[in-house]
This record gives C-alpha cells, sequence and structure tokens, in this order.
C-alpha cells in the first residue's frame, strides 16, 4: 500500500528542498572559491583565517536564498509566480542579515578584526536586495513558462539581474565611500553581485528539472 498522496507530495517538498539545500552550499563555496582566486591573482590573500569567515557568510547567504526560492517554486501553479516573488522579497534580506551577522561571529570566534562598516546603510542594501530578489523570483516564474525557457534563459535572467541591482548597489558604493575603492575590490564585488544570481538561477532550473523527473517515475 503506497504513502497517501498528501504525505507523497509532502516528501517530494521535502527531498526537492534537501536537494536544493546541498547545492546551494556548493554554490557558495564555488563563489568563494572564485573570490579567493580573484584574491590570489591580485597579491590580496591575508591568509586561511579571514577565507573561514568569508565561507561562513557565503554558504549562509546562498543556503537562505536559494532555499527561500525554492519554497516559492513548490507553490501550485497558479500561486507560484506571486509564491516566488514573496519568498525572493522576504529570503534576500533576511539572507542577507543572516549572513553578516554569521560573518561577525565567525570573525569573532577566529580572533579576527571586525571589517570596516558598508558605506551604505545596512537598510538600503536589505531593501534593494528585497526588489532584486523578488523581481528575480517572478521573473524566473515567467521565463519558466515560455517554449524557450530552459537553463540558458535562466542563466541569463540571472546575470541580467545581476548586473542590474548588483551593479546598482556598487555605484551607489563608490558614490557614498570617502574615497574610491581600489580596483581588486572592485572586481571582486562586482564578480560577487553579477554570478551569484546566475549560479542561483542554475540551482533553481536543476533542481526543477530534477523534481519533474522525480514526478515522471
Amino acid at each position: 500500500m503506497g504513502m497517501p498522496v498528501g504525505t507523497k507530495k509532502s516528501f517530494h517538498i521535502w527531498r526537492a528542498l534537501l536537494r536544493v539545500g546541498w547545492m546551494a552550499v556548493l554554490l557558495g563555496l564555488t563563489m568563494e572559491a572564485i573570490l579567493v582566486a580573484l584574491a590570489a591573482g591580485f597579491g590580496n590573500l591575508h591568509g586561511a583565517k579571514p577565507i573561514v569567515a568569508d565561507v561562513v557568510q557565503k554558504v549562509s547567504w546562498s543556503l537562505v536564498v536559494c532555499v527561500g526560492l525554492a519554497v516559492g517554486a513548490t507553490a501550485e501553479k497558479k500561486a507560484r509566480g506571486p509564491a516566488l516573488g514573496l519568498s525572493g522579497l522576504i529570503a534576500a534580506p533576511l539572507g542577507f542579515m543572516v549572513a553578516r551577522s554569521l560573518h561577525k561571529g565567525a570573525m569573532h570566534a577566529l580572533g579576527l578584526a571586525g571589517s570596516a562598516k558598508p558605506g551604505l546603510a545596512l537598510v538600503l542594501i536589505a531593501v534593494v536586495k528585497a526588489v532584486q530578489y523578488g523581481s528575480f523570483g517572478l521573473t524566473l516564474d515567467w521565463i519558466a513558462k515560455k517554449p524557450w525557457g530552459g537553463l540558458a534563459a535562466h542563466l541569463a535572467t540571472g546575470l541580467a539581474v545581476g548586473i542590474i541591482f548588483g551593479g546598482g548597489l556598487l555605484v551607489l558604493q563608490i558614490q557614498a565611500a570617502a574615497q574610491p575603492p581600489p580596483l581588486p575590490a572592485l572586481i571582486s564585488g562586482a564578480a560577487n553581485e553579477f554570478l551569484f544570481p546566475v549560479g542561483c538561477a542554475f540551482v533553481i532550473y536543476i533542481s526543477k528539472v530534477m523534481r519533474l523527473r522525480v514526478n515522471a517515475e
């Protein structure tokens, strides 16, 4: 005798979210590896401890945002668009604050001096992130309904969202800074802002494909 329909559906949802969770962890590690490689290329590496603290930040941010979007993607078809938009709207500022708090905690635990405060108000950054990932979720749902809405479209959407909102944040941070940030910091910041949405779009798309295959079995 098989599982009841409701129980089976819940099982598939939890399995899908778990799948997104470990892919989000891999995404966070990949992003940190890219930034470490850039820092090494510019000769800006400062030991293993800052890298560990940054890994905590990247993984926690990736986990909260990607899993948050995945929760919205599990909604019924008619409600999926608003659910994805709302989940992105909530997950991004939450992920930003969680990642920042965990990063500060890791820095303290490792005996490192706290990093300088961001030039922009934290509330402003959180609001921009909320709008960014809310619109990201809505757009992902829209393109998923199109015949051309495959992997390439998802990745292009992630890149476009990263460039528009991430680029806007970088411009605001430059304007708010007392002096222009060094070029290596700008390149690393751009890589982080532009590439993460691409990776998150990849995670969401692959999770959707795997979920459809499981449901078809």
